[in-house]
């Protein structure tokens, strides 16, 4: 008897198919028909009437079914499959919108789409449709109403779509049906270029588990030898960033934290938790754009950024920008260097606090000026606002780079970066000298989640800015000389790793020099083998990288445990204070420890007891 039959082809040198026709009941192998002619290649895919058929440059549809995927990270997700983790999968079922009021179904069950649409909308490299035939005494609208029900929770939970196991899927399925007449039919296409991009990445990925700008550099060539679309790459490259295990935790507190926004306005706590995450996200090179995309998935009226009144800075805002179209006075003689520098610290303000307001009153303001501009030929006002937004794009680039270096671990900087922020900070200063240093430079030493390394690139960068304007140091010497600091923190990280990984083997006393001067030697061999004989380790990198693991066996051992048992949180400062590591990294030993002795913790209760009035004045940027 035969319960399912197979078939795989390759319909386009872009999309291959794999069909499977499943059921109890003995099953016709004549389930489908090949079209073909000089100008059109067709397949179609037949169950009791309902059918889906491939044709050259879209899919056609009709029937009992629908379209299920594996979610990719920085697509866009509805709030309800977001405030639930165990969601892992799209599900659009034919004839179906999404109403004011919730799915709406209708007994039109026919449809198209393009794989251009498919791939874009759905994921990037594997879609399944999916045709049921049941003999269910009910109308088509009532039918997919029913399937919705019985395999809503199935679909949307299951992990064969994204594992592309479509036996066991078809297996799940018609359990769940739990009708011994019921057929099924699944066709998944698969992009192949996307999913040789994908899996190139990934190979990439998983043998250094980092990710940075020459990272970037390397798997784009490749998408460009195989012509990957643009926004593809992007996707791709982000879903593998995101399913790493150490980067999903940062990912997952933050959705959690947003879902429970959807809920209940955040208090400054856990938007200080926000703050932190994303600066720990840059240390293990996630794009803040992830973070910005969950932050657009809140709902307006419930959305942390916003608040229920204005604030005091956005409504000063509004002020001055309504200047420009509702005072008489010339838009120059409104709007001029003191309040060009308010605008300035608003946005840093409204930056950090999470508060989209600024972002609505300047899209009100721009549009405004635009009409009005249209209406009177006149635009001056128009002009100069775009000369202000053009201000805070100069203030987000130097705040970028400075950024960069204090939250990236190993972050390097370009002359052309140099270059740029030297720019960026001569057109700021000519509105207010103070505003680069208050705004840029200021918030990074004030920071808590600053990187020790970084905090040096960042302040060796600003005398050299200092020196440069002053022409006793030129460009290249200033890159030179902060990313020979980043060399020196790349080989103390390094050497830590490797410190790690012979104590994991092998014992030794470290009140011995003799022991010492073994586990040196060891260390130095790793590091000739793996930056080559030539290499020289900057001076003092095996005694600074020593150093940070006794410590963090230390806080491991010793320290935590007491902050557990006694809720002190003052020691957690006091260790950090005076052993100099960071905090991002003292976070990850406490999860670790939790996570070994089965300690659970959540979202509020990871959160270091800080002063968060005070670190809400910081940047994540």
């Amino acid at each position: 008897m035969i319960k399912d039959i197979r078939l795989h082809g390759r319909h386009s040198k872009e999309v291959e198919f794999f069909a499977n026709l499943a059921g109890e009941k003995p099953l016709s192998s004549h389930f489908y028909e090949i079209e073909k002619d000089k100008d059109q290649n067709k397949i179609s895919f037949f169950l009791a009437g309902n059918y889906i058929t491939l044709t050259n440059d879209k899919i056609l549809f009709s029937g009992t079914g629908g379209i299920i995927s594996e979610y990719m990270f920085g697509s866009p997700l509805p709030l309800n499959d977001l405030t639930h983790k165990e969601i892992q999968n799209r599900l659009l079922l034919f004839g179906t919108r999404q109403g004011e009021s919730g799915l709406e179904f209708s007994s039109n069950l026919r449809g198209e789409i393009t794989y251009k649409e498919l791939f874009l909308e759905g994921n990037a490299i594997s879609n399944t449709f999916f045709l049921i035939k049941v003999n269910w005494p009910y109308s088509l609208r009532r039918t997919q109403e029913v399937v919705l029900k019985i395999l809503g929770k199935l679909l949307k939970r299951t992990p064969y779509v994204g594992e592309e196991n479509d036996d066991a899927l078809s297996e799940s399925i018609l359990k769940e049906l739990s009708d011994p007449d019921a057929l099924l039919l699944l066709i998944r296409l698969k992009h192949r270029t996307n999913s040789q991009f994908y899996k190139f990445v990934q190979r990439h990925y998983s043998k250094k588990k980092l990710w940075n700008d020459e990272d970037e550099k390397f798997v784009m060539k490749f998408a460009d030898e195989i012509n990957v679309e643009e926004y593809q790459r992007r996707r791709i490259v982000i879903d593998i960033l995101y399913k790493s295990q150490e980067n999903r935790a940062i990912v997952d507190e933050y959705k959690d934290i947003l879902a429970f926004a959807s809920s209940a306005p955040l208090d400054s706590n856990k938007i200080a938790r926000l703050n932190s995450l994303r600066n720990l996200a840059m240390r293990h090179n996630l794009p803040l754009a992830l973070f910005d995309t969950l932050d657009n998935l809140i709902p307006k009226a419930k959305d942390l950024l916003y608040k229920e009144k204005e604030s005091k800075s956005l409504k000063e805002m509004r002020s001055i920008l309504e200047g420009l179209f509702l005072s008489s006075a010339r838009p120059r003689d409104v709007i001029g260097k003191e309040e060009l520098s308010k605008l300035l610290k608003i946005k840093h303000e409204a930056h950090i606090n999470r508060d989209n307001g600024f972002e609505h009153i300047l899209l009100d303001t721009g549009r405004i000026l635009d009409e009005k501009a249209a209406e009177t030929e006149d635009f001056e006002a128009f002009e100069l606002f775009t000369e202000i937004v053009t201000y805070f794009d100069r203030l987000d680039n130097a705040m970028n780079v400075i950024n960069h270096l204090a939250f990236l671990e190993e972050a390097e900087i370009s002359e052309d970066k140099i270059r740029s922020l030297l720019g960026n900070k001569k057109l700021l200063d000519e509105i207010d000298p103070k505003i680069f240093n208050e705004l840029v430079i200021e918030p990074i030493f004030q920071n808590s989640y600053s990187l020790r390394f970084g905090k040096k690139k960042v302040e060796l960068l600003v005398n050299a800015i200092s020196k440069i304007e002053k022409n006793e140091m030129n460009i290249s010497q200033a890159a030179f000389q902060i990313n020979a600091i980043a060399n020196a923190e790349r080989a103390h990280n390094f050497m830590l790793e490797k410190i790690k990984e012979i104590f994991s083997r092998f014992y030794f006393d470290l009140s011995k020099q003799s022991h010492i001067s073994i586990l040196k030697k060891e260390v130095y061999g790793l590091v000739k083998k793996n930056f080559g004989e030539e290499y020289r380790s900057p001076e003092g990198a095996f005694e600074s990288a020593l150093e940070q693991f006794i410590s963090e066996n230390e806080y491991l051992t010793s320290v935590f445990p007491r902050i557990i048992a006694e809720h002190n949180d003052t020691l957690r400062e006091q260790f950090i204070r005076e052993k100099n590591i960071d905090r991002s990294r003292i976070e990850e030993i406490e999860k670790e420890y939790k996570r070994g002795n089965r300690i659970e913790e959540n979202a509020e209760n990871s959160i270091s007891h800080l002063n968060f009035d005070e670190i809400l004045k910081f940047t994540d940027n």
